[in-house]
């Protein structure tokens, strides 16, 4: 029972296989099932006494938490709405974020000790797996159309998805180039990472290729093992090459992106040197005024639409939507709680235990996917986040001074 949570921790990656429940308030995905029993299995581990680097990052979590509640609680009485109907939807998507967030946080606390991380990274492969493979055997990447109908059954967003596999493939590839782990879990990661690459070619989410583009490129920056990170991007490399003549989808995204249709080009405008962005610049530019309208309280979590003044649809930007929807304290918060992690993955327990890069290059995919839409209100997208940095949490936040003697000893026998 100690380590239940290990093994359950890759099935909240599965797909919703036919499970998904439409409510008014949104689908429920097979995830929002499975995530309350394995919050009962975290519960039934023991967690350290020690405290733990999850725990200085809680007070920055527990502040935005406060903000978006108030802001959220406050709807009812700011806007003139006939009925509560959008006042629960937000609420409720805010009970979903403190939810994952809550399962993060608790897994990052039950990892105590080397032996149980490298049990937590062989559950990160498993996750990857899962994720990737359920996209290759359940998508009929063949017939556009009925993969189309395949994602609307089984999942939630193809660009949600492609996000939660770039964070899990840069922070595995980023390992693997560290030469972390025995031999057998270095070639199960090989592994985990073409069948994850694989399944994030045929769910047509640029969004996450955008993603971990720029997580590997971080990862070439700052590697010291420059050919072991330059043989996994190599091998990255020829692994698109090979879904761009294997996968009709995936060589059709690549194109139109590359190559947007004049026409398409005509009506929404491009991005940057001419690559189909989706309109996103675009987008940002024109909401990003509209923080100052609600500069304080914001319209409130995932409020949309309506009486909110700005498109159901989002910004496609998630930094940019909390900034709207909890006010400017509400997205300085968040991106405190950003370089917080990042701040974190450069400790020094972090760097001894080879997890510096590897969490630093996911958490660049995350932003940069973040960038381009919002993936982080819940799911699993928010939970591989926390997932990638649960190792590096569970570390001890003060590392065990050595006495001066035993320094001094050891120098002594060093110098003799």
């Amino acid at each position: 029972m100690e380590s239940l949570w290990l093994y359950f921790f890759p099935f909240l990656f599965l797909p919703n296989l036919g499970l998904g429940w439409d409510t008014g308030f949104g689908k429920l995905e097979l995830s929002d099932y499975l995530i309350v029993p394995y919050l009962v299995c975290l519960w039934i581990a023991s967690s350290p006494a020690r405290r733990q680097r999850v725990q200085l990052l809680m007070p920055l979590i527990a502040a935005f938490l406060t903000v978006a509640a108030i802001s959220t609680l406050s709807m009812p009485w700011r806007y003139g709405y006939p009925t509560l109907e959008p006042f629960y939807f937000s609420l409720l998507k805010l009970a979903k974020f403190t939810l994952y967030g809550a399962a993060g946080l608790m897994t990052a606390r039950r990892i105590q000790g080397a032996p149980r991380r490298r049990r937590f990274h062989w559950a990160l492969l498993g996750a990857s797996g899962v994720l990737g493979l359920s996209h290759l055997v359940m998508r009929p990447w063949l017939d556009p159309k009925r993969a189309a109908e395949i994602t609307e059954q089984n999942y939630k967003s193809d660009n949600a998805i492609s996000v939660a596999l770039a964070i899990l493939i840069c922070y595995i590839a980023a390992l693997l180039a560290a030469r972390y782990g025995t031999r057998r879990w270095r070639r199960a990661a090989a592994l985990a990472i073409a069948v994850g690459v694989l399944g994030s070619f045929v769910s047509s989410g640029r969004g996450g290729w955008l993603a971990a583009g720029a997580g590997l490129l971080y990862l070439l920056w700052r590697r010291q093992r420059v050919k072991a990170a330059a043989g996994v991007t190599a091998g990255l490399f020829l692994l698109g090459v090979v879904g761009y003549l294997v996968f009709p989808e995936f060589k059709y995204d690549v194109d139109r992106t590359l190559k947007p249709d004049p026409d398409y080009v005509a009506l929404y405008g491009a991005g940057p040197g001419g690559i189909d962005d989706g309109g996103r610049v675009a987008i940002w530019l024109f909401n990003a005024p509209r923080i100052l309208e609600e500069p304080v309280l914001g319209t409130g979590f995932f409020h949309r639409g309506g009486l909110a003044n700005h498109p159901f649809t989002g910004t496609h930007n998630f930094f940019l939507q909390m900034f709207l929807e909890t006010g400017i304290a509400g997205g300085l918060l968040v991106l405190a709680i950003v370089r917080r992690l990042w701040k974190e993955a450069g400790h020094a327990c972090a760097r001894a235990a080879k997890l510096t890069v590897p969490l630093r290059a996911a958490l660049v995919a995350a932003v940069v996917g973040g960038m381009g839409g919002e993936y982080f209100y819940g799911g699993i997208t928010l939970l591989a986040l926390l997932a990638v940095y649960a190792p590096v949490g569970g570390l001890p936040a003060v590392a065990r001074r050595v006495p001066h003697k035993v320094v001094l000893l050891a120098r002594e026998a060093v110098r003799s």
